[in-house]
């Protein structure tokens, strides 16, 4: 009995490990056009959440739902992450040639990366209701417009308010890049564990 009990355990595991790398890989495609890599996390966050809660539906057919709804407002967000990325690494370029490029270029460094933790908490939050009243039913639409906005100043309080969280999805953002570093072909479903660490480190159940 504690054989088939062991052995329906590995396959559920390797079953949520399947539904992450196919989540990452979605994300993966529907951020192509770059500006839709908001959204397409959003819905990566969402899937994986409903995989988490063992709420059954279909991965690939939910994903392209809530990645249509989260494209509302998320192609908006996603361009100012993208304008923020431009603005940090110029600004990298020319306080590298400054005085005092030794204290300014860390602090440059450590603005982006919480920067990236308030992005990536932002989408786990329109993901998964948290910066509302509780956490979204799993019909329930995705928001647009304005409660963007209003999940990126919940996302910053809770960064704020919750460092060693905020520090989790920092190592987890990392690792992401550097599995990229060491072997590009990872980019095409690294964003399923990050997406799933975001949910996990988002501390609502």
């Amino acid at each position: 009995m504690r054989t088939l009990k062991r052995s329906t355990e590995w396959r559920t595991g390797l079953g949520d490990f399947s539904d992450c790398l196919l989540a990452g890989l979605l994300v993966a495609l529907a951020s192509v056009p770059v500006v839709t890599a908001a959204p397409a996390f959003v819905a990566g966050c969402r899937v994986l959440d409903r995989t988490r809660r063992d709420v059954g539906s279909p991965l690939w057919t939910r994903f392209w739902a809530d990645f249509r709804e989260a494209a509302r407002g998320g192609v908006p967000f996603g361009l100012g992450c993208l304008a923020a990325v431009v603005l940090v690494a110029v600004d990298l370029e020319v306080v590298a040639s400054m005085p005092g490029a030794g204290v300014l270029k860390p602090a440059l460094w450590v603005l982006a990366v919480a920067g990236t933790v308030v992005a990536l908490r932002t989408c786990e939050l329109v993901a998964t209701g948290g910066g509302s009243a509780g956490r979204r039913e799993t019909g329930a639409p995705l928001p647009g417009g304005r409660a963007w906005l209003r999940a990126v100043v919940t996302a910053a309080r809770e960064t704020a308010a919750a460092p060693a969280r905020g520090l989790l999805l920092a190592v987890a953002a990392g690792l992401a890049v550097l599995l990229v570093w060491m072997l590009p072909i990872l980019a095409l479903v690294v964003a399923g564990p990050l997406a799933l660490a975001a949910v996990a480190t988002g501390g609502r159940r």
